[in-house]
């Protein structure tokens, strides 16, 4: 039966008292006399900080935040006054640790713990740190047998699935029904129709998309009936989903795995397919669960030192057996490097098996190996977890101060080389490519490489150090770029401005570092096979070796590279199965899969110019058709066309201005209010903006559209000075009808037909088939945008009806037929018109007439 437990290991025999020599200590001084206390600030922008509050802690000097942070975490202390005593935190935790091992405080054995744990070789667990009785043991499912281990798989598969599938599920039934109730409450008419989808249009669109998107039909029903008693939300229960499996872990026999049935064969597939996917379950060849750990020991203090090893593991094992916990080793990775010793050699297995003996027979309590809370590796500023071995050099203090010990021997330009080679320079200083020296000509100024130079010095890429906003927008104009190449570019500038890839590597590496050792080629041979990457499986003959010497679990936690196969899991699994392995656990790292996905929409492919297709239409108004277009901006022209439209909304006046592409699509809009304040006409101003570069991004109009209608919120009500749009439930709601109207023809948004058509299907019979006259044009075209020439540019889909004359005693015309007349050309005043500022006054008589606003009056006096 497959059952959630906290697992319970066995304990030692007791023990004797403990009896040790002193070590780190002298007779009649205190423990932590020698140690310069100081105070630090923590939570600053120290890349190793743990908590993001900024307090002030007193410890030793030579401590790297990471280590004065972590003395705050494990303490639990209240830091509401940002005061931490931190000589009085080690006081209290070495009197509490003495305490525990039943000795005396006086005695040589006190004295040795508080001295070890101030110099950071072992830390307790954070329960003993806080004084609580015992360890809070981590739940797990554990299975058994291959009947319980199938079906603790089929539960981590089902519930991740189901996890995935509820959360988008129950997004969409959400989104689906809260359009359906919102449908129903923001329909105008009566109850009857706002409730019945064959007379509101807008609830029969969105039960028709609820209905193609799976939600039962009974949900809908329901979400009307919610409706009409004025509940908007939607039932309870749509945040459901199914519990993963606590730490699922499978015991199994490797004789089972090791079977060549088709039956194992099916199993171990399944189960390799479960860890690649999920990461879990752990496995367990032997179920001989030991205590958790109750200290933690850094091996990498003692490298080279067996005689110390010794002494510190009796004493912290005597603390972690009375404490009926197990003593926990870290730091293996590192203490072999400092050693001189490759990872993957049987040198390396061999040192390690003896290393995990001398502390095995020293301590009194059970010996483990795996991995370290966090708190406790920033405490130790481990350099390496678990058995892991010591690989890459990251710019943590942990790896400084290890990269410093294991150079120590080495001369100093050798210790320069390998530093710069894995940490880099942190400054471009030094580097003077001739890119650089480019940009500095170009003008490139001392202000602008300061800017770039703080980036840098906070570890943001070369690459990201330079945009827009450190090199400023002068240097791009005078490199060639304009304000939107600018844009574009983000964070490829340097690419812009023509530095290429390599050069741009180059001088990360140069800033960076490569973050890895092993790869000087100044170091010698031994240190760089030292820290040479472990493949899976020489960790796997490192676990079975130290396993063997500890006669316990060596917690060993692969972690492959995305380019990992199923296949590749089982193998592994099959090879610890085999060499006796007592526990492992396997998971997949992604391979930059967020990164990718990130970066999908804005890839240099993507980019290029796509179809597009326009659909003619009868009528003058241009619809905006959806299509697919590249994340790229669409320039509008700088002349352009579009409409003003003044209404009144609820007693409030509001302008809608539009601009429009040369196809006539949509491309901005500006939204001005009469007599609200300078907070609200500013929010309004800066949404239509963000609107327009939307629009101009290829963003659908439709979907703003169907994202802003039906909107509620004041100022709302009737709507005067619009010809379609009489009622409004918010300004959104009518300025986004009024443009689902005009641009998409969206007539099932209007509540009257602009163009007065018959509602009895009868028609306007004669009058619909009139043409178009010059007043009427006049009327629909800006002639201030036509420049006055009106008849002339513009094709009308009808002429001007034209008057009959007799035709004339001579010509081919024949009497009784009619030609058309001609319109002279106006002849312009040059004067500008008093009221609208164009030059379109023509002479009538004694007056001046405007054809641009038809204002008629004397001619202005000289």
């Amino acid at each position: 039966m497959i059952r959630t437990r906290r697992p319970k290991g066995g304990k030692k025999e007791s023990v004797r008292a403990m009896t040790i020599n002193r070590r780190l200590t002298k007779d009649g001084t205190d423990p932590l006399t020698g140690l310069d206390f100081a105070e630090h600030l923590t939570g600053t922008a120290d890349p190793d900080a743990l908590s993001p509050h900024a307090i002030k802690i007193s410890a030793p000097a030579d401590w790297p935040e990471s280590a004065v942070t972590a003395l705050g975490l494990l303490t639990g202390a209240d830091l509401a006054d940002g005061v931490l005593d931190g000589r009085k935190a080690l006081e209290d935790i070495a009197a509490a640790l003495v305490m525990l091992a039943g000795v005396k405080e006086d005695s040589v054995e006190a004295a040795e713990i508080a001295a070890s744990l101030a110099a950071r070789e072992a830390c307790p667990t954070v329960h003993l740190w806080r004084g609580e009785t015992e360890a809070d043991i981590p739940l797990e499912t554990l299975a058994s047998g291959p009947f319980e281990a199938g079906a603790l798989i089929s539960m981590i598969n089902t519930a991740a699935m189901a996890g995935a599938a509820s959360d988008v599920g129950a997004r969409i039934v959400r989104d689906r029904l809260e359009a359906v109730a919102l449908a129903c409450i923001n329909c105008d008419g009566s109850e009857g129709e706002c409730f019945d989808p064959r007379h509101n249009r807008a609830l029969a669109r969105s039960v028709r998309a609820a209905r193609r998107d799976g939600v039962p039909d009974a949900m809908i029903e329901r979400a009307i009936a919610r409706a009409r008693q004025g509940i908007e939300m939607i039932e309870d229960g749509a945040g459901f989903s199914p519990d993963m499996p606590v730490n699922p872990v499978i015991a199994i026999g490797a004789n089972l795995l090791a079977d060549t049935d088709q039956g194992a064969r099916a199993f171990l597939r399944d189960l390799a397919a479960t860890i690649w996917t999920h990461g879990q379950p752990a496995l367990r060849f032997d179920d001989n669960a030991l205590p958790e750990p109750a200290i933690v020991l850094d091996l990498s203090v003692f490298a080279g030192d067996d005689a110390a090893l010794t002494h510190a593991a009796k004493l912290w094992g005597h603390v972690a057996h009375k404490a009926e916990g197990s003593l926990l080793l870290a730091g293996l990775g590192a203490c072999l490097a400092l050693e001189g010793l490759a990872y993957d050699s049987d040198e390396g297995r061999t040192r390690a098996a003896a290393i995990a003996g001398l502390a095995s027979k020293a301590s009194a309590a059970p010996v483990i190996t795996g991995p370290v809370p966090a708190e406790i590796s920033a405490y130790l500023a481990l350099a390496t977890h678990g058995i892991d071995p010591a690989g890459t050099a990251s710019h943590t203090a942990a790896a400084q101060d290890f990269a410093a010990r294991l150079l120590a021997g080495l001369d100093a330009d050798t210790r320069k080389a390998a530093l710069a080679h894995a940490f880099g320079a942190g400054t471009l200083s030094g580097l003077n490519p001739a890119w650089l020296g480019s940009l500095k000509d170009a003008g490139l100024g001392d202000d602008a490489l300061t800017r770039i130079e703080t980036m840098i010095a906070d570890g943001a890429p070369v690459r990201h150090a330079f945009n827009r906003w450190t090199v400023g927008e002068e240097l791009a104009a005078r490199c060639g770029l304009n304000p939107e190449r600018l844009e574009q570019a983000g964070t490829r500038l340097l690419e812009a401005f023509g530095v290429s890839p390599l050069e741009i590597e180059a001088a990360e590496r140069w800033v960076h570092g490569t973050g890895e050792l092993y790869t000087c080629e100044a170091l010698p041979e031994a240190i760089r096979a030292a820290l040479a990457p472990a493949s899976p499986e020489a960790r796997l003959a490192m676990a079975a070796s130290l396993e063997r010497a500890l006669e316990a679990p060596a917690g060993l936690d692969l972690v492959l590279p995305g380019h990992a196969t199923i296949d590749d899991v089982a193998a592994l699994i099959l090879s610890a199965a085999r060499s006796g392995l007592k526990s492992l656990r396997i998971r997949r790292e992604g391979e930059a899969l967020y990164d990718l996905l990130a970066t999908i929409e804005f890839d240099s492919a993507d980019r290029g110019e796509r179809p597009s297709f326009t659909e003619e239409r009868i009528v003058e108004r241009v619809v905006e058709r959806p299509v697919e277009r590249a994340a790229s901006r669409r320039k509008l022209p700088d002349r352009r066309k579009g409409y003003i439209q003044k209404s009144t909304v609820g007693g409030h006046k509001v302008y809608l201005h539009t601009g429009e592409f040369e196809d006539g699509e949509l491309g901005e809009i500006f939204i001005d209010m009469h007599k609200e304040g300078a907070a609200f006409r500013s929010l309004m101003n800066n949404f239509a903006i963000s609107i327009s570069i939307g629009l101009q991004y290829g963003v659908p109009l439709e979907e703003y559209v169907d994202a802003y209608v039906f909107t509620r919120f004041e100022p709302a009500g009737p709507v005067e000075g619009n010809d379609s749009i009489k009622h409004a439930t918010s300004i959104l709601d009518y300025l986004f009808r009024e443009l689902g109207v005009s641009y998409l023809g969206r007539e099932d948004l209007a509540q009257t037909d602009a163009r007065k058509s018959d509602p009895g299907g009868i028609g306007n019979g004669v009058a619909s088939e009139k043409v178009i006259t010059g007043e009427e044009a006049s009327r629909l075209i800006s002639k201030g945008f036509s420049r006055g020439q009106l008849p002339d540019n513009v094709v009308m889909l009808g002429s001007q009806p034209r008057k009959s004359s007799p035709a004339p005693a001579t010509g081919s015309g024949r009497k009784g037929e009619a030609s058309p007349a001609t319109r002279p050309e106006p002849v312009y005043s040059g004067e500008p018109c008093p009221k609208c500022g164009h030059f379109t006054l023509v002479e009538a008589g004694a007056e001046l007439n405007c054809e641009a606003c038809n204002w008629s009056g004397p001619p202005p006096e000289a």
